[in-house]
């Protein structure tokens, strides 16, 4: 297994195969509380124990959930010294690391992330988080993992609905960094990519992880202003989970708040009606739904949706722009604009 990457402290390992994986987590030893969620338990035969299984979804990612892990931990008397291991997606790794976070004020955590989201962009940067009341992750903690080991064999039997969420994430780190390398390669490589080639794979994953651990690495606790790019779309697509009461599924929506984010920087003069429609169609040459609006009935949903965002800043939300591949804006953005660029015209 092979270190690739250091951030904040976090090594990030990638592994050949399954058993290259096996023989790294068989170094833990047994002072370990396992996380995995109903699909990912059976990944690994016979379960080590303590465990905590959830059930799959995003549901899940509740204080109900959180509070299980931390009481399992408890019940089997884990010291601070302990290791909580997360094995699954972004929503395992994501409640996992922010119930490291706060037992006993902080225990070690270790990622193995299994779905393409949280490979290429979730596992990384220590965002821990859970949601409340269809707000999305507006309850955590920055708590950055010890290590995230990344296995592509966990890939080959993804769900196509949940392979896409991860790659959307991909498409819009390529649009962060005026290296044209991660651009290039969504563009030209589509079918190894659709047939998830597995060299192909590890190339869009490091570089995705580099990209972002540019922007972590010089604002680690988004402070600065600098790291918040990596939300390109966020507020759009936060919105629209929260209206659909997380019925979307985050990548999705994601593809589709870059889009309407596009939509936006052109109306707003920002960037060049070609740039902004190269972008959209990229999505789209990938089957994202760029076209979606919402209905003018639900307007008040997603505009309170939005003031719930967590760059909102009295109540007034910023959304970030781009004006060219690695050139960005973060700002507000008038309701006229937001209205034009996400709802049915009105006839």
């Amino acid at each position: 297994m092979q270190e690739f990457l250091n951030c904040l402290g976090t090594k990030v390992f990638m592994a050949d195969d399954f058993t290259d994986l096996s023989y790294h987590v068989g170094t833990f030893g047994p002072n370990t509380l396992w996380v995995c969620d109903t699909n990912t338990s059976r990944m690994v035969r016979p379960l080590p124990t303590p465990n905590v299984v959830i059930e799959a979804g995003e549901s899940s990612k509740s204080f109900t959930c959180l509070e299980k892990i931390i009481s399992v931990a408890m019940d089997n008397n884990l010291g601070r010294d302990c290791t909580f291991i997360a094995l699954g997606g972004g929503m395992i790794c994501d409640i996992t690391a922010f119930a490291a976070s706060i037992y006993m004020r902080g225990c070690r955590v270790i990622l193995i992330p299994t779905t393409l989201i949280s490979m290429a962009s979730s596992a990384l940067g220590g965002k821990t988080s859970i949601n409340f009341r269809f707000a999305k992750d507006i309850v955590g903690t920055f708590f950055p993992a010890n290590e995230v080991l990344i296995c592509t064999d966990c890939l080959k039997s993804l769900p196509n609905k949940d392979y896409m969420n991860g790659f959307a994430d991909i498409l819009k780190h390529s649009l962060l960094t005026k290296d044209d390398t991660l651009f290039n390669l969504v563009a030209t490589r589509k079918q190894q990519i659709m047939d998830r080639d597995p060299d192909t794979l590890k190339a869009i994953i490091t570089i995705s992880l580099q990209i972002k651990k540019s922007y972590i690495d010089n604002d680690p606790y988004e402070r600065l202003g600098l790291r918040a790019a990596l939300n390109l779309g966020s507020t759009f697509a936060h919105a629209l989970e929260g209206m659909s009461r997380l019925q979307w599924s985050s990548g999705q929506a994601v593809a589709w708040g870059v889009c309407k984010a596009m939509e936006a920087s052109r109306e707003l003069g920002i960037c060049t009606s070609e740039f902004a429609a190269g972008v959209i169609k990229l999505f789209a040459f990938y089957g994202f739904d760029v076209n979606y609006r919402i209905q003018r009935g639900d307007w008040m949903d997603f505009r309170n949706q939005i003031a719930k965002n967590k760059q909102s800043v009295n109540g007034v939300s910023s959304f970030v722009l781009l004006k060219d591949q690695g050139e960005y804006e973060i700002r507000p953005v008038d309701e006229e604009i937001i209205k034009s660029v996400v709802m049915v015209p009105s006839v």
